[in-house]
């Protein structure tokens, strides 16, 4: 007998050797595998030291030992380096998944404090295949929660359809190899399966503990534990199978959780065991990000910003200088990269043709606008040779030929304020004082230039940007609006007295500027279509302007001829050689005393003016600016916000002089000429489709080119451009505006206040930020868009003064008021660059 005991305690610790050397099995479930293993009866006599052998006491001894051994040959100090938890999830629907961080992502302790409020566990079953167990696990469920289910459709969502007895849809931890990370083993000890049930409103959780490990098929030999998901067919993305199910697999992926799972008594016991490791976990993910954020906030502490930004600004003229070096040595690659790329000219072309509508078009609708509020004396013409000039300067000579230059709503604006002051309160010439007004506004450019406060910048955010942009957006929108309101107050017989009034003149501007915008839209949205290939479609979606324009054209101007819809004509027939005729300044007065002689207040005035119009220009064009340059443009030769800025100084001082319209680098056609020239993959994420911007053509050549055909446009007044009818400039307007406005995430959001939960896309914000907290930050960004709106389409000119201030005050707002409602984490999620 005694013998015998011998030779089987040989062969027990030559298997123990084996297994913990990793012949058999993985270290991690050295437990699972010992615990049915009863000892021979040629060894129940067996004694060592007095002691009966315990078989689960020479394990633990001899796997120490080995995992002891394993850590040195790794080159550890100690074993307690090595981890047995692991390190990520299987998703057998995709290569792997994250293990769910439970501080960012808000749902996680949601699940698990629901499921710890009415826990469902089936403890000691015995099924041996996934029929009999889902079949018990659901009936546990129905019996605990009273749930109306079909069992028989239920069950088929967790069954695999090659009908060979495995699950569908499953989780499992995965854990990489100390000595070789690109090794990943399968845990097999427990599995998380997902299925869906269309008669449920919300997920249901059980779980599952067999006594012994069972054999469930491939990477699922020894299964422990299985949590069952059971979820509804549609369901809001953070709440769907895979998310509740990584929250589970999360929690399984520790070790020592398992073990004590496995030994539980009741669903209580198991619940506490669940809801302790979920705080654990959630503490951990908290410690792990309040030291990322000390780290920073100690980085931040140790070179105070003030201090850093006056040293990025000192000497004056230093940041101008860095924007030349910088830019200066891709100045050549900026005609010639991708000249000798087909696909790459095909590009440059579509993409002139799309500024090239984009900026004339406008030019002549602020150009009418500008002519009405200053009597004719900066007509159309001028907005016109305006935009050659500066767009081809500004092309050539500026440090990111991507920004686009045009005037925008808001100098139009302040041209008729400016025109307000010189004639009705100051009583002086109009023009002098113009160019006044626009020679200090370019010494103030000059002087944001040289002293580098552009620098400011680096702590405007993505929230300020994209109120800016979306308020941009709404003053094109209103501006059409306004158009065709006018048009029917003037044409629709709203009184049966009136009788010399047209209801179909009304009627078919409506349509033409409609027209304009949803043919525009058809064509522009023709890319997401299934038609043709992705190349195809691209193309005929870059042309989307031109055509529609070129179609409702010819609508209004041959289709609906006996109509008066508008014509664009010039009130002046001036050469262009007469137009580049420098005003003179009439400072002393008029000859024929019509206008009086500037006087100290109304200089004084002028230098106000021109610094509320600075103000203006610093904000509207460095927010454009850093909106080309954001990291998701990928753009490669670098910003130059400071030469961008002198350019546009110089620029200005030449549109004075010549009582041109001002520019500057305008929202939305700077990211949307970036845009036309980005290469752009397709990104397929829980049913739907995004695009990424994989490279972006960096180019000069398409804003040059642009502009001079602009110039040339100049030959095509008042032929043929007068067949263009006034409301397709309006419908043009409304394109720009409404299909910019998909590339803001903050539409996006605002979008998702009348967004069905299960149909929210699967976004990075969606996932880590409360709906509470995404539609609070919403909210209050709305709030600032109104005030914007309140302030420049008020009756009340002066007040239009304090419009770039208040932009101004967006900054302060974002950086120190909205942390006191919003938590940083979830404002980095919602803010950040993602």
């Amino acid at each position: 007998m005694a013998g015998q005991g011998k030779k089987d305690m040989g062969r027990l610790f030559t298997r123990l050797s084996e297994t913990t050397n990793g012949v058999q099995k993985d270290d991690d479930d050295m437990d699972m595998e010992l615990e049915p293993i009863r000892l021979p009866s040629s060894m129940m006599g067996l004694k060592g030291m007095g002691q009966l052998v315990s078989l689960k006491s020479i394990a633990d001894r001899w796997k120490k030992k080995a995992v002891k051994r394993r850590a040195l040959n790794l080159g550890f100090s100690d074993s307690s380096q090595i981890s047995e938890n692991c390190h990520a999830i299987y998703w057998n629907k995709k290569k792997s998944v994250d293990l769910k961080n439970y501080h960012n992502e808000a749902r996680a302790s949601k699940d698990v404090a629901k499921f710890v409020d009415n826990p469902v566990v089936l403890f000691k079953n015995r099924g041996t295949c996934w029929s009999d167990i889902v079949d018990e696990m659901m009936n546990h469920l129905t019996k605990c929660k009273a749930l109306k289910l079909n069992k028989s459709l239920a069950k088929k969502s967790f069954l695999s359809s090659a009908d060979d007895g495995s699950v569908g849809e499953w989780l499992q931890g995965i854990r990489y190899d100390v000595n070789d990370p690109e090794t990943a083993v399968t845990e097999t000890s427990f599995t998380v399966i997902l299925g869906t049930c269309s008669t449920i409103l919300e997920t249901h959780t059980v779980f599952c503990v067999f006594d012994s490990p069972v054999n469930l098929g491939q990477t699922m030999h020894e299964v422990r534990l299985v949590c069952l998901i059971m979820s509804p067919v549609k369901n809001k993305q953070t709440k769907t199978g895979i998310e509740v199910g990584r929250t589970y697999a999360t929690l399984l992926s520790n070790n020592d959780l398992r073990r004590q799972l496995i030994h539980c008594k009741s669903a209580e016991e198991f619940a506490g065991l669940l809801k302790k490791e979920c705080s654990r976990v959630q503490e951990e993910d908290a410690v792990k990000e309040r030291e990322h954020h000390q780290m920073e906030t100690k980085n931040e502490e140790e070179v105070n910003p003030v201090r850093k930004f006056i040293e990025e600004i000192m000497p004056p003229g230093k940041c101008l200088i860095n924007d030349l070096k910088r830019r200066s040595k891709h100045y050549v690659s900026d005609f010639t990269d991708g000249l000798n790329e087909f696909s790459t000219v095909k590009k440059y072309i579509s993409s002139i043709i799309f500024l090239y509508f984009t900026l004339l078009l406008p030019v002549i609708a602020f150009g009418v606008l500008n002519s009405d509020n200053t009597k004719h004396q900066i007509e159309t013409k001028r907005g016109v040779l305006s935009q050659a000039i500066g767009g081809i300067f500004f092309a050539l000579f500026a440090g990111q030929p991507m920004s686009v230059v045009q005037t925008t709503i808001p100098v139009v604006l302040f041209t008729k304020l400016i025109y307000s002051f010189s004639v009705d309160i100051f009583h002086v010439d109009f023009l002098t004082f113009y160019t006044l007004t626009g020679l200090w506004n370019a010494f103030f450019l000059i002087v944001y230039a040289v002293s580098g406060i552009s620098n400011v910048m680096a702590f405007c955010s993505r929230s300020t940007e994209e109120i800016v942009g979306i308020f941009i957006s709404i003053a094109f929108i209103v501006d059409s609006m306004k158009y065709v309101a006018k048009q029917f107050q003037e044409h629709w017989c709203f009184d049966p007295a009136v009788t010399d009034c047209d209801a179909g003149v009304a009627l078919a501007i409506f349509i033409v500027v409609f027209g304009t915008l949803l043919l525009g839209l058809q064509i522009f949205n023709f890319k997401r279509s299934p038609y043709l290939s992705s190349t195809k479609r691209a193309i005929v979606a870059e042309y989307a302007l031109p055509f529609s324009v070129l179609v409702m054209s010819f609508v209004g101007t041959y289709g609906m001829a006996s109509l008066d819809l508008g014509k664009f004509t010039d009130k002046e027939s001036n050469s262009t050689y007469t137009l580049m005729y420098i005003h003179p300044l009439k400072v002393g007065g008029c000859e024929d005393d019509t206008c009086g002689a500037i006087t100290l207040t109304s200089f004084i005035t002028s230098i106000v003016l021109g610094f509320i119009v600075s103000t203006l220009f610093f904000v509207e064009a460095n927010v454009a600016a850093s909106m080309v340059n954001s990291p998701h443009n990928k753009l490669k030769k670098g910003a130059a916000y400071h030469l961008d800025m002198f350019v546009t100084a110089i620029v200005n001082i030449i549109m004075s002089i010549y009582g041109l319209p001002w520019m500057h680098a305008c929202l939305p056609h700077s990211p949307m000429h970036v845009r036309s020239l980005a290469e752009v993959e397709e990104k397929v994420e829980g049913g739907y489709v995004s695009e990424i911007i994989v490279s972006v053509k960096e180019t000069r050549l398409t804003n040059l080119i642009a502009n001079c055909l602009i110039f040339l446009s100049l030959l095509m007044i008042p032929e043929p451009l007068e067949y263009i009818p006034i409301p397709a400039l309006y419908g043009i307007l409304l394109f720009i505006s409404v299909s910019s406005l998909g590339e803001f995430q903050l539409w996006e959001r605002i979008l998702l206040l009348i967004t069905e939960q299960n149909q929210y896309p699967p976004n990075y914000y969606i996932k880590k930020v409360p709906q509470k907290a995404i539609h609070l930050f919403t909210g209050l960004q709305i709030l600032q868009i109104a005030f914007l709106c309140g302030l420049s389409f008020s009756g009340f000119s002066y007040l239009k003064c304090l419009f770039p201030f208040v932009i101004i005050s967006l900054i302060p707002i974002r950086k120190f008021l909205l942390p006191k409602v919003i938590s940083e984490t979830h404002l980095e999620a919602l803010d950040g660059s993602h």
